[in-house]
C-alpha cells in the first residue's frame, strides 16, 4: 500500500498476509486457552454437538 506521508510503498502484501494469519492463529489460541464454560447453553445447544471440555479431553488437554 502506498503511503503518502513517506512517499513510497509501506506495507507490502507479504505484510497483510502476516498480520492476517497472526490474527487467525491467535483466534485459534483463544478459542482453546480461554474458558468459555461461562457462557449459557441450552439443553439443544448442548446435546447438538460436542462441548470444548470434551474437545480438549479428547486432545488430552484435561
Amino acid at each position: 500500500m502506498y503511503d503518502p506521508s513517506i512517499g513510497q510503498e509501506s506495507l507490502t502484501k507479504i505484510d497483510a498476509i502476516g498480520v492476517l494469519v497472526g490474527h487467525f492463529v491467535f483466534a485459534i489460541a483463544m478459542t482453546l486457552f480461554l474458558d468459555w464454560s461461562w457462557i449459557p447453553l441450552t439443553a439443544s445447544e448442548k446435546e447438538s454437538g460436542r462441548s470444548l471440555v470434551d474437545i480438549k479431553k479428547g486432545w488430552g488437554w484435561d
